[in-house]
């Protein structure tokens, strides 16, 4: 870092570097975002089919050409990917219902087998018409 002249007095006191790390070892991959739903599949819609950001400009470029403005030119039709996208997300959440009711399963299993009572009382609470 260069020394302004002007600054001379007061620049005996400051160190010589200003930058620090505000959150070191964060990274966005650490952030769980899950608005409305299971975050599993939210993870997965993110990580598997299209970011966010894809999504958005999917999203875009199909209203877009529903507002009969042009598509662009890398996309041949937006509307049909945003399909495809759709798609893949309802599968997605079709396997995934399977999956919850296994994991409801195993986890009612280990908890008869860790803590009779407290099993028998949430299977309860579940049969409730």
């Amino acid at each position: 870092m260069s020394t302004q002249p002007l600054m001379w007095p007061f620049n005996l006191f400051a160190p010589g570097n200003l930058n620090q790390p505000i959150l070191p070892g964060w990274s966005f991959g650490n952030v769980s975002v899950n608005y409305a739903g299971n975050a599993e599949i939210e993870r997965k819609v993110v990580e598997d089919i299209a970011s966010y950001g894809k999504q958005i400009g999917i999203l875009t470029d199909a209203v877009l050409v529903l507002a009969k403005d042009p598509p662009p030119p890398d996309d041949a039709d937006p509307v049909s990917h945003l399909r495809k996208i759709a798609a893949q997300v309802r599968e997605l959440k079709e396997r995934n219902k399977a999956s919850l009711a296994d994991q409801a399963r195993g986890a009612m299993q280990r908890l008869e087998k860790a803590e009779p009572a407290t099993a028998r009382r949430i299977a309860a609470e579940f049969a409730k018409p």
